[in-house]
């Protein structure tokens, strides 16, 4: 009998998956894409690697028939690991179209089954997993990212957040890094720290930096975890595994920089302030389609679709509520933990909104023009927000249960993950409503609505260079030690769920 429940509690947090799958894939149940800001630019980069691919039949750099006659290289910025698999779909006679929409589909399952594998693994509970699958993968913030903005590197990136998540827990303060006499390679926060973050390097090279910056603020409020030697021995084995994850990308990346390949353009005094999101826009229930950048000069009305919902606000209410009014029923780590996630989550707000100083700190000096330039959107750190304030939503749910019984627990999840539905729902409905769209075909078209008739398009070029050579050995045998890493690394994830 128990295994016939345990066998059913796994189907059902299976099917709970992919609704939120489907849910969060329904505008590609269409015979068109809604116009995201980049969409263009994304399925121009899927049929350069199947060109690429086609002509080559390796992974490439530069991408060929790009910024003649040298190619372009887009590979570091914004990674093409992933985007090959739609590349393959190309290949396979799929157009264009149909390939970016089972893409998209399967980001959506990996996000879905992904964000849950991470939630349970920091909660230890299926119920507590499925509920932060739901907040994190039906988050207004990410389908705004996916269909208003198709922001593929960082909706890439978002599927590996939550990985360091459950690697930075595991690693500091997880059962594993607990039990005596428990070697750090036998413990698995290490395994996901470094496919977390090789993930989002491969994804999006700003959301990398963000997770950074989250792992050093998450060092600073568990300092005292940094005493144990079992915690830098697993800081060291992720490290370690990094490396070897992407030694052929690093490798690649010095040999640009040593035949000095990269011509990059600087980017440095653009003001951001300007491109921060209102303070209403964070936590409202009805979000509706909006194309302006600038979101403080024309208003809200204008203003694109992005923000957090009205879930994450209705957390961060209720997690105040029983701390203050029957904050002696709960135990001082648990405590700690939801200030930690609601003091991330508001400082992550706070970066994103019009009200952060910006511009001003722009004009101290080179290096933090630079810097402050090369973020472009103060909303990327919203990514962290949502991240957190899942994690609060998750903790409040355990609160309520401890609190008030376990049924009233349950109910309380429910609201909370239909909320979310919900609100996504309703901005989801409302894009496909009144967002442009487009219908393309073949890769050709794609053509079309990048320049006027008789005019040719201009691209951006961010780098150009020499792409590295083909038949370049070191690169082969260490892009083999990448993928070995790889499969180590999932082994040592499987068998350490079986035990």
């Amino acid at each position: 009998m128990k295994n016939t429940k345990w066998d059913e509690k796994k189907i059902n947090i299976v099917l709970g998956c992919l609704l939120l799958t489907f849910l969060a894939s329904l505008p590609l149940f269409t015979d068109f894409l809604l116009a995201g800001a980049d969409l263009q630019f994304q399925l121009l980069r899927i049929e350069a690697l199947k060109d690429g691919l086609k002509e080559a039949g390796a992974v490439l750099w530069a991408k060929p028939n790009w910024v003649d006659p040298k190619g372009f290289s887009f590979a570091f910025f914004y990674g093409d690991t992933f985007l090959y698999i739609p590349a393959l779909f190309r290949l396979m006679g799929v157009d264009v179209q149909m390939s970016y929409r089972i893409f998209l589909v399967l980001v959506n399952a990996a996000t879905a089954f992904g964000s849950y594998a991470a939630f349970r693994k920091v909660f230890r509970d299926d119920h507590t997993g499925l509920l932060g699958s739901a907040l994190y993968t039906m988050s207004v913030y990410r389908v705004f990212l996916l269909y208003a903005e198709a922001e593929l590197g960082e909706v890439l990136a978002l599927v590996f957040l939550p990985f360091v998540l459950a690697g930075v827990y595991l690693a500091f303060g997880g059962e594993d890094g607990q039990k005596e006499g428990r070697k750090a390679w036998q413990s698995e926060g290490w395994i996901w720290i470094s496919l977390g973050l090789s993930g989002m390097l491969r994804s999006h090279m700003l959301s990398f930096g963000i997770a950074i910056l989250f792992l050093i603020i998450f060092a600073v409020i568990y300092y005292r975890g940094l005493k144990r030697a079992a915690v830098w021995g697993q800081i060291g084995l992720g490290a370690a595994a990094f490396v070897f994850l992407n030694a052929g990308y690093l490798y690649a990346m010095v040999q640009y920089v040593r035949i000095g390949g990269f011509v990059v353009n600087p980017v440095s005094g653009v003001p951001i302030q300007d491109k921060g999101v209102q303070i209403v826009q964070l936590f409202m229930m009805f979000y509706q389609a909006g194309g302006n950048r600038e979101f403080g000069a024309q208003g809200v009305g204008d203003a694109a679709p992005v923000g957090l919902g009205l879930v994450f606000l209705a957390a961060v209410m209720v997690f105040c509520y029983l701390v203050f009014v029957y904050g002696d029923a709960f135990g001082k780590e648990e405590k700690r933990e939801g200030y930690a996630a609601l003091g991330i989550g508001l400082s992550g707000c706070l970066l994103s909104t019009v009200c952060f100083p910006w511009d001003s700190i722009l004009k101290w000096s080179g290096f933090t023009s630079s810097s402050v330039s090369m973020i472009q959107a103060p909303w990327h750190f919203l990514q962290i927000s949502l991240l957190a304030f899942s994690v609060l939503g998750c903790i409040t749910y355990r609160m309520a249960g401890k609190k008030y019984g376990e049924p009233c627990g349950r109910i309380y999840g429910l609201g909370l993950a239909a909320a979310g539905c919900f609100s996504t729902s309703y901005l989801i409905a409302n894009l496909l409503f009144y967002c442009d769209f487009v219908r393309i075909r073949t890769g050709e078209e794609i053509w079309v609505p990048m320049a006027e008739e008789g005019e040719e398009a201009v691209m951006p070029v961010l780098a150009s260079g020499l792409q590295v050579n083909g038949a370049d050995g070191i690169w082969y045998l260490l892009t083999a030690v990448s993928m070995a890493a790889l499969a180590g690394c999932v082994v040592c994830i499987i068998r350490g769920r079986k035990k």
